[in-house]
């Protein structure tokens, strides 16, 4: 095995090989609103769900490697404490990706990705109307991992309202992991597809 120690590494190396080592990563497409209320919209594979009661999520912008610097939506987010995490699946993972694309600070990706911008009903930022669910956040705490390039800020965010699109629900109106057909993020250009051909099951009462 190849060993890599971090603190003679070079910075965009170590990622390189920690986003295509840890995966597949659910995304979070972020949408915040600065304090003259232009929105900005983009996606963080660096997201995860982190506890029920209360009901948190957690992601966290990077500081850019190439010249580390801060990004719009952590800029955002300190002006206005607020944010709807809408959830990335295959029908709209093009216009995500379009949305990451690095515009000046006054463009809003909503049009330049090609989103419908939709009012929340608690919260300042707009939702994702494409997206199957739009989860409205307030932010409860911003923790800097660091000043460096590479480093994370993160954004702990708890939600306040959740819409779930009724094309993903089942007859019992859960969410069929068929219908919602999530998309996850790897390594490089790599994503994978949560459809029936990948998605499998495992019952814990028959594991011996």
């Amino acid at each position: 095995m190849i060993k890599i120690n971090p603190k003679n590494t070079e910075t965009k190396l170590v990622q390189e090989y920690l986003l295509s080592a840890v995966g597949p990563r659910p995304i979070a497409l972020a949408s915040t609103i600065d304090k003259n209320n232009i929105p900005n919209l983009s996606p963080f594979s660096f997201f995860n769900v982190f506890s029920g009661n209360p009901p948190i999520l957690i992601f966290s912008p990077a500081r850019r490697i190439r010249n580390n610097t801060e990004k719009d939506t952590l800029r955002n987010l300190q002006q206005i404490k607020e944010v709807v995490i809408n959830i990335v699946n295959y029908e709209i993972v093009e216009k995500m990706v379009k949305s990451s694309f690095d515009y000046a600070s006054e463009i809003d990706e909503f049009i330049e990705s090609g989103f419908t911008h939709l009012n929340s009903e608690i919260v300042k930022p707009y939702r994702v109307k494409e997206s199957p669910v739009q989860m409205e956040c307030a932010v409860n705490k911003i923790i800097s991992l660091g000043d460096n390039a590479g480093s994370g800020n993160l954004i702990i965010c708890e939600i306040q309202l959740i819409h779930i699109s009724e094309k993903i629900l089942n007859q019992n109106k859960k969410i069929d992991q068929n219908k919602i057909d999530l998309v996850g993020r790897m390594g490089y250009d790599w994503y994978i597809k949560s459809d029936s051909k990948s998605l499998f099951k495992i019952n814990k009462n028959n594991i011996k």
